[in-house]
Order: structure tokens, then C-alpha cells, then sequence
């Protein structure tokens, strides 16, 4: 379809210069009615006309549809910019013209040049701009030992994206600097992932016109540069205008170096390979159009005017200005005209790839409208994710409720509303897997809406929207006849995964007439049963399928599914790709809490040799900053060393401060991190001790546990401790009071204090770890509870 178009263009402009030769030829010399030089002059400028209004059209509609969300990234304004530019540049073409007037001779290159730099220039702001945002450069890798030449090669183009993105984020920053006043500081070190703005945007323009602008200041300015008409035949009918200049052409050259100076920038910085531009915002194959496109009229028009510039003034005047037109049309086309297609398209979409059940089956795939459909989706797809890259929550989820509606048969898909049965029993394996993974993203992106804490009102929409969304996907998944005709079903596991998490929150409740038990039963042996044949995957469920059981108090059926679920999982092969799929290692979590489980059922041997394990085979494979994870790994580890003498104690507190303490120190915490630490510090900082000697910071704690007006956690935190880690957290704060209160250099006043305090933790810790009927949610963290309970009333 590309190379079609390009051939279109390429022959309409042709035929164009043989039309208005041909005109031309035809006119009557010797007739008064009509000065054949008006008559081109008219003819001419109706060409233009046309050309710089289609362009003007398309400015106009790129700018009205600045706000649409699968053209926001694409930078709108900037494109309207870019092809007003260019219908600038056709209607300054007239010019050529008038070549009688020094004015008209004068105006040429500035005019011109100042359009197509202009043209380019907002070629590179927008590459680097929206390179900027989504941070694509930070992939960048060289790789030392390959002296492969192609390599090599690849190397260089990256290199030098990667410096002319620096470069440009550089001047960014130093601009701002300068406007300012220096109270703005400039970075030393800028990354290339950063928030621009559309001010920013064009600062960096209006620097990279700056050569081409005093160029043409110059050219204006000094009377041996400017451009003059010079009247070279002076008898018979007409007389013959050109325009020169008294220094030659090398005004001219330098003023086309300048212009493609930012062209080559920017295909550059288009080019495919590390730290590249993600596909979807690639212009790489549109520029290429366009210059084949320009070469192949320009081979034509350029040799051709040079030839009858003294001799048909007027054929050279229309080359001329079919050059400039080949020039901004192949670009105005492929970059700007392609965008305002996207908007044309939506309007029909709905309508074009709709499909009613009652003439299409499951199996008809192959149709044209299919494919555009499967498009469409893949395209907003990508804009979802970078809007959520970016941030913008809510413009992700409209334009996946976007996608949604393009795979529902009557109306607009809302959020409230779900698939009915007709129209899951349309979709084809491809559509079921888009219309699928859109849900449950979507699931997630109303979570973190969530977790930004909008508002009472917004919490509760984004929590309701947020699980339906991903069970209404894992029960369409289930009913969808396609499902049978996937391959690969791992598009659903990640809903599994997140749907779990949710009920971990307290975020879901089944229907009455399912208990919870039998709902989690179903949804593991579900997701065990999907994923048999998917190492990693099938990993992840035995993990989601033991923690399952441990909930309902079934520890030796848990303990049995983690023993199953070590003969499959192997951290160094599986630890990664289970982070990076989701979220956290659940495997390595699972295998750790295993600890608790086991000594809670007399198997502490076990759970020793469990210990060693996880430190000496699972903690190496975590990332460093994988702090969430190190947190989850460490914590039941953490609550047996503590209470196995003060070499245990100790060597806790050490691996504490190695993983969780100091590599989160500056930065930003996950809320049940950064709660989880002073309790824990404290308590270790207190069984280390030994018999009770005090320690640096004990006096500082004891202030602190006894400070009633301080918040020690967020009222959240008391259920979320127990649905993570089995331990509660007011028993944790309850457990640190009474460690404080058999310190030796603990006072009587502060170990009574201590003591009430740790009460009064309790009895929070008591109505926590209770429903309102009396039942209790944990078996685990009771027990802590109850042991906590039962040695502070023999310290009282």
C-alpha cells in the first residue's frame, strides 16, 4: 500500500509539470487579451493553492484533535506545526514567479530554507522529546569483544543516538538555566529520561534554527550576499528576470546543508537497534518514503529547470516550484496526513469492524476487517502503555476501554457493564487473548490508581473496577470457545496472579453462594491446571496454590505443594523471569514462608535446613534493589532467628541491615517495608544483646514506642502484615515492648510503660486477627499473638 501511494504521488506530480507545460506551450503570444505571464502566474498559483490549502487542512486538523489520546504521543501540535510550515513554504513557492523584484530574489532562501529547517528541526524535537519520556535510551549496552564489522557499525549509530539525545537534553537543562536566572540549577549529569514539556520542546527548536536563521540574517543583511533580479534579455516580447548574487552560490549550498543537516539528525535518531525507539513511534520508514519520493521528482525537475532557467523562464519557474513540492508533500503525507487518517479511521471503526453473531463464527479469522480490527488494537495497545509508562493512569485506561469497545457488537464497552455470552462466543483466539490482557492490565491500572489514594469516593470505584475487570476476564477466558484453539494460554496467568493479590487485600468477596475457601480452592487448581505443560508459570501456580492452603490453616498440605514445587523450581533459571512476569518472586516468598509453617507443625529441623537454603541458594539470585522481594524472603527467617539465642539474633540483624536496612536507605520505600523496619529493628537490635545490654539507639526506641501522638503505621497495615507475612503487626510493636522492658538499663517507670504499651498493642493485635463473628484469620500470627500475650501478663 506504501509503495502504491509513493508511485501515485510520484506520477501525479509528474503529469502536473507536463499539464502546466503543456498550458504553457498552448498560449496565443501574438493574442492581447491575455500577457501569457499573467496567465502562468494565475495557473501557477492555483497549483499552489491547492497544495498549500490541503496542508492547511491537515494543520487545522491535527491541532482541533491535539487532545485525542492515540494521537497525544504522536505530539499533534508539533505535526500541525510541521505541515503548516510546509503550506507555508507552498505559498511562499510563488515567489519564484516573481522574479522581476529584487524583494521576490531576496525572500527566496530565507523564506524557504527557514520552513524546511524549521521542518526538520521538528523532526529531531519530537524523536528526542518522546525519547525523553519514555526513557528509551537507558537499554544502551556495548558489547567490547565483538569485532564483527556489522556490529561494530550498529555500535556506532547507537553511540551517536545515544550522544545527540544527551546533547539535546543538555541544551534542555542549560535553557532552563538561562531563562531562569540561575535560579533553575543546571544538571551536570542529565539522563536521558526526563519529563518534557511542550516549552521545553521548543526552546530546543528555536536553538537548532539558530545557524540557519543567522545565515539568512546575513543574507538579507550585506548587499554583496543578497539575492538580486538581474535582467538578462532586454528585446523582442518579454523581458528575462533571474535572480543571482554577487558571492556566487555559496550562500545557497550552505543554506541546503543546513536543511539537511536536521533531516539526517532525525532519521538517525529513527534508526532501529539498542535504545531505538519503540516501533510504534519509529518515523524511520516515512522518512524514507519521503526522500525517495523527492529524489525521484527532483531527478526530474532540478536538471530540467537548470536547462531552460535563460531560455523558458517559466518552465523554470514551475520546476522550481515543483521542487519545493516535492519536498514538503511526500513529508506532509507520510508523517502528518497518516496521523489525520488515524483520526478519520475512528470514527468508523466502530461501525467497519463490528461483526454480529449472526453472520460470523468463531472460526472466520482471515477477514479484512479482522485484521484492522487486531490492528487497531495492537496500536492503542501501545499507547496504553506508554501513557502508563508515563503516569497518566486514567488516559491508559480510556484508551484501553477504547480497545474494549472495538470487540463489543452493539455500543461502547464501560467498566460497569461485562461481555455477554454472544459476543465471548465471537472471538477468535487472537481477539480472546487481546480483549483478555487488556482486561487484566486494566485490572492492574485501576490498583495503582488505587494505591495513588485519590480520594474515599475513587478509592472504591478504582478497587470495585479493579477486581471485576480481572475476574470478568479469568471467567471469559474460561467460557470462550477459542480458548480450546490457543497454543499458548499464558495470557491469562498473570490474571490468576493478580486476582489472588487482590483477595490478600480483602479486595474481593465471591458470591454468597461460594465460601471464600472453595472460590481460592478453585482459582489455584485452575491456574495449577492451565500452566502443567509451563515450567515457570506452573512454578508460580503450585507457590499461589500453597499459600492458598496456609490462608485456611492447611500447613501440612502447604508444606507438601512447596516440596512439589522445589522439584520443578530452580531460582538461578526461574527467579528472574518470574520477577519480571509478576512483579515478585512468589516462588521464593512461598519456599520462605514455608519456615513458619513448618515450625508451626513441629518441623523446625526442617525449617533450618529450609533457612540455610534460601540464603545460600535463593537470596544470591535477587537483585539488589529488588527490596520488596528481599523483605518477603528474609521476614520469616527473620521471626525464627530471632528467638534461637544471640548468635541467631545476630546474624538476622546482620542480614537485615545488609538487605533490607541500608539498601533502602534514600529511597522510596514500599509502605510494608518501611513499617515493617523499626519494629524488627528493634527486636533484633534487643535479642542480639544477650543478657540485656543496652544498645546505641535504646533509649531513642523506648521514646518512640511510648510517643502516642506519632502514627507508628498506616490502619491498613494491620491486616496486609497478616495476609503477607502471618505475623501482625501490632503484635510485632507489642513483642518490641516487651524485648525494651527486659533491657538492664531499663528503668521501673519505662518498663511499666513499656508493658501497658504492649498491652494496649495487643489488644489491637486481638480485634485484628478476629472477623466479627469471632473467627480467627490466621492461625499463624494467633499463635504469635497468643505467646506475646502470655509473656507480658508473666512480666506484669
Amino acid at each position: 500500500m506504501k509503495g502504491l501511494m509513493q508511485k501515485i504521488l510520484c506520477t501525479a506530480a509528474i503529469l502536473l509539470v507536463i499539464g502546466l507545460a503543456a498550458i504553457i506551450g498552448s498560449l496565443d503570444l501574438d493574442s492581447q487579451m491575455l500577457d501569457p505571464f499573467i496567465a502562468f502566474q494565475v495557473c501557477y498559483g492555483i497549483l499552489l493553492a491547492i497544495f498549500g490549502c490541503i496542508q492547511l487542512y491537515v494543520a487545522i486538523t491535527l491541532y482541533n484533535n491535539r487532545n485525542n489520546l492515540l494521537l497525544e504521543l504522536y505530539q499533534p501540535v508539533w505535526l500541525a506545526l510541521f505541515a503548516l510550515s510546509g503550506s507555508i513554504a507552498t505559498f511562499g513557492s510563488f515567489i519564484f514567479a516573481l522574479p522581476q523584484y529584487d524583494i521576490s530574489c531576496a525572500l527566496r532562501q530565507p523564506l524557504l530554507f527557514v520552513c524546511f529547517t524549521f521542518m526538520g528541526d521538528v523532526l529531531v524535537t519530537r524523536t528526542w522529546r518522546i525519547g525523553c519520556i519514555m526513557g528509551v535510551t537507558q537499554s544502551f549496552r556495548v558489547e567490547d569483544d565483538n569485532d564483527d564489522s556489522s556490529d561494530q557499525a550498529t555500535t556506532f549509530i547507537t553511540m551517536s543516538r545515544l550522544a545527540i539525545m544527551k546533547v539535546l537534553s543538555k541544551t534542555s537543562s542549560w535553557i532552563g538555566f538561562i531563562r531562569s536566572c540561575g535560579r533553575k540549577k543546571s544538571v551536570s549529569n542529565v539522563g536521558i529520561r526526563r519529563q518534557i514539556t511542550f516549552v521545553d520542546s521548543v526552546w530546543i527548536v528555536f536553538v537548532l534554527m539558530i545557524p540557519q536563521i543567522i545565515l539568512q540574517v546575513v543574507n538579507l543583511s550585506l548587499p554583496n550576499v543578497r539575492w538580486k533580479s538581474e535582467e538578462i534579455y532586454d528585446g523582442g516580447y518579454d523581458n528575462i528576470y533571474i535572480c543571482e548574487s554577487d558571492s556566487g552560490p555559496w550562500s545557497l549550498i550552505v543554506g541546503i546543508v543546513l536543511v539537511i543537516m536536521p533531516f539526517l539528525i532525525s532519521l538517525l535518531l529513527n534508526t532501529k537497534g539498542d535504545g531505538a525507539l519503540p516501533d510504534q513511534f519509529r518515523e524511520l520508514d516515512a522518512m524514507i518514503s519521503s526522500v525517495v519520493s523527492s529524489v525521484c521528482i527532483l531527478i526530474i525537475t532540478l536538471p530540467s529547470a537548470a536547462l531552460v532557467k535563460e531560455i523558458v523562464p517559466e518552465v523554470y519557474m514551475y520546476l522550481m516550484g515543483a521542487s519545493v513540492l516535492s519536498f514538503v508533500l511526500p513529508n506532509c503525507f507520510h508523517l502528518a496526513w497518516k496521523r489525520v487518517c488515524v483520526i478519520k479511521s475512528q470514527g468508523t471503526s466502530a461501525t467497519r469492524t463490528k461483526r454480529s453473531s449472526s453472520n460470523t463464527t468463531a472460526l472466520d479469522k482471515d477477514s479484512e476487517y479482522t485484521f484492522a480490527r487486531l490492528k487497531q488494537a495492537e496500536d492503542a495497545a501501545t499507547m496504553s502503555k506508554m501513557f502508563e509508562t508515563m503516569g497518566q493512569l486514567k488516559k491508559a485506561l480510556e484508551v484501553s476501554r477504547g480497545i474494549l469497545t472495538l470487540f463489543k457488537s452493539d455500543g461502547e464497552f464501560s467498566w460497569e457493564t461485562e461481555f455477554d455470552s454472544s459476543e465471548v462466543n465471537t472471538l477468535g483466539p487472537k481477539e480472546l487473548e487481546v480483549v483478555v490482557s487488556t482486561m487484566i492490565d486494566s485490572a492492574k491500572r485501576w490498583l495503582k490508581v488505587l494505591m495513588t489514594k485519590p480520594g474515599k469516593e475513587e478509592e472504591d470505584e478504582a478497587q470495585l473496577r479493579s477486581v471485576k475487570a480481572c475476574n470478568d476476564a479469568l471467567n471469559m477466558f474460561k467460557e470462550a470457545p477459542a480458548k480450546k484453539l490457543l497454543k499458548d494460554r499464558s495470557v491469562v496467568f498473570p490474571g490468576y496472579s493478580f486476582m489472588i493479590s487482590m483477595i490478600k487485600m480483602g479486595a474481593y468477596n465471591p458470591p454468597d453462594s461460594q465460601s471464600l475457601e472453595e472460590y481460592e480452592c478453585e482459582l489455584a487448581c485452575s491456574f495449577v491446571k492451565e500452566t502443567v505443560f509451563q515450567q515457570y508459570h506452573h512454578c508460580r501456580a503450585l507457590a499461589m496454590k500453597a499459600d492458598m492452603l496456609r490462608k485456611h490453616g492447611r500447613y501440612e498440605e502447604a508444606v507438601a505443594v512447596t516440596e512439589e514445587m522445589k522439584l520443578v523450581y530452580d531460582p538461578h533459571l526461574h527467579s528472574k523471569i518470574i520477577l519480571n512476569e509478576y512483579s515478585s518472586d512468589h516462588c521464593a516468598d512461598i519456599l520462605s514462608a514455608a519456615v513458619s509453617w513448618l515450625c508451626y507443625v513441629d518441623r523446625k529441623e526442617e525449617a533450618l535446613a529450609r533457612c540455610d537454603c534460601i540464603i545460600e541458594e535463593i537470596l544470591p539470585v535477587i537483585g539488589e534493589r529488588e527490596f520488596n522481594s528481599l523483605t518477603l524472603v528474609l521476614y520469616p527467617i527473620f521471626l525464627l532467628y530471632k528467638d534461637m539465642g544471640r548468635d541467631k539474633a545476630t546474624e538476622a540483624l546482620e542480614l537485615y541491615k545488609k538487605h533490607v536496612i541500608q539498601p533502602t536507605e534514600g529511597e522510596k520505600r514500599h509502605p510494608v517495608v518501611a513499617n515493617l523496619i523499626i519494629p524488627m529493628t528493634i527486636i533484633l537490635n534487643c535479642r542480639s544483646s544477650g543478657g540485656g545490654d543496652t544498645y546505641v539507639s535504646m533509649k531513642d526506641d523506648i521514646s518512640y514506642v511510648l510517643n502516642d501522638e506519632e502514627e507508628k503505621y498506616p490502619a491498613w497495615l494491620k491486616a496486609s502484615s497478616v495476609s503477607y507475612f502471618d505475623v501482625s503487626i501490632c503484635s510485632l510493636y507489642a513483642e518490641a515492648c516487651l524485648c525494651l522492658s527486659r533491657m538492664n538499663e531499663c528503668n521501673k517507670e519505662a518498663r511499666e510503660a513499656l508493658l501497658k504499651e504492649g498491652h494496649l498493642y495487643l489488644d489491637l493485635s486481638d480485634a485484628s486477627l478476629k472477623t466479627e463473628d469471632g473467627n480467627i484469620t490466621s492461625t499463624l500470627a494467633y499463635s504469635h499473638y497468643s505467646r506475646i500475650l502470655s509473656d507480658i501478663k508473666q512480666e506484669g
